[in-house]
């Protein structure tokens, strides 16, 4: 059983090394290029390239279109959450600014209706008119009894 585990554990080790190796050599080993004219061993000019070099330029186009397609998508997404996050703040300050707009509104209604009912009951209330109105008349009935009891006494 342990001959076993230690023999699984082995190639599994093995595998990971090997293939880990195998990598490397790839990354470190140069593509060959080349260029030929026309007539030349080919029927057209053009460039060559060996098996290597030419899974370097699909795998760097590959990688490349890709990475760049992300670093637009990763841009995009920045710019829109910074407007969602400009449209948010302005429509908070809009709420803000509309309810203190009808609380305002509603307090000046409220102080033009206590007003209007102060108007009212200083309109029906008539006591000043009524003190001046007696005031005058007991000045005019004590002169007017005043020159009658003079004139009696005459």
């Amino acid at each position: 059983m342990i001959k076993k585990i230690f023999t699984v554990f082995l190639t599994l080790c093995f595998l990971c090394v090997t293939t880990s190796a195998a990598s490397q050599e790839l990354e470190e080993q140069e593509g060959r290029v080349a260029s030929i004219s026309k007539n030349e061993s080919a029927p057209f000019s053009g460039i060559l390239l060996d098996s290597i070099a030419g899974a370097k330029f699909i795998a760097k186009n590959k990688y490349c279109s890709e990475g760049i397609e992300l670093k637009l998508r990763k841009e995009f997404q920045i710019q829109l959450a910074d407007k969602q996050l400009s449209i948010d703040i302005l429509q908070a300050q809009y709420d803000s600014l509309k309810k203190t707009h009808n609380e305002f509104l509603i307090q000046k209604e409220e102080e033009i209706t206590q007003l209007n009912e102060i108007i009212r009951d200083e309109i029906d209330d008539h006591s000043h008119i009524w003190f001046a109105t007696g005031t005058a008349l007991g000045i005019l009935l004590s002169i007017g009894i005043f020159f009658a009891a003079v004139e009696i006494q005459d």
